[in-house]
């Protein structure tokens, strides 16, 4: 793909395969935390929080699938989301959604300014859940050697 290509020229994202063992993990995880993200007994805060960790996995683990991973320097975590256009096809309001979420996290996480709401908490979960099984489904077509015969059937 070429946005992902000039990224890469940049040296926002770095080339390099990845494995059916890495994918599979990155899948586990992303799937263990938003079930620990609908613990209604959780604060909306640590739910969110879970959420966005799940999030990020999902947006890992299809950029992985492409041959990259983000570069070292600052907002490498806001460069996964934001090639989920191209990763995956994620439609603008999803990827925007969990650009703001970002945002929303790093205030939270770096400069201690906000706490997640429990509509907020709920959104990013839905969101989370939508992505999962978005990635799910572009594996399943277009690298289906990087999903294991448990994550081919797992779409919560």
């Amino acid at each position: 793909m070429a946005a992902l290509e000039n990224l890469a020229g940049t040296g926002q994202l770095l080339p390099e395969e990845t494995s059916l063992d890495e994918i599979s993990g990155y899948l586990l995880c992303a799937e263990q935390q938003l079930a620990d993200a609908r613990t209604t007994t959780l604060s909306p805060a640590s739910r969110f929080s879970l959420a966005y960790d799940a999030a990020h996995a999902f947006a890992l683990a299809a950029l992985r699938a492409h041959g990259y991973r983000p570069g070292r320097g600052l907002g490498h975590r806001m460069i996964v989301f934001s090639t989920l256009a191209h990763t995956v096809a994620s439609p603008a309001a999803e990827w925007s959604a969990l650009a703001r979420y970002h945002t929303k996290r790093n205030a939270s996480e770096y400069a201690g300014l906000t706490n997640a709401s429990d509509a907020e908490a709920r959104d990013l979960i839905e969101l989370t859940s939508a992505l999962g099984d978005r990635v799910r489904a572009w594996l399943g077509v277009h690298r289906s050697d990087l999903l294991s015969g448990k994550d081919q059937g797992n779409t919560e």
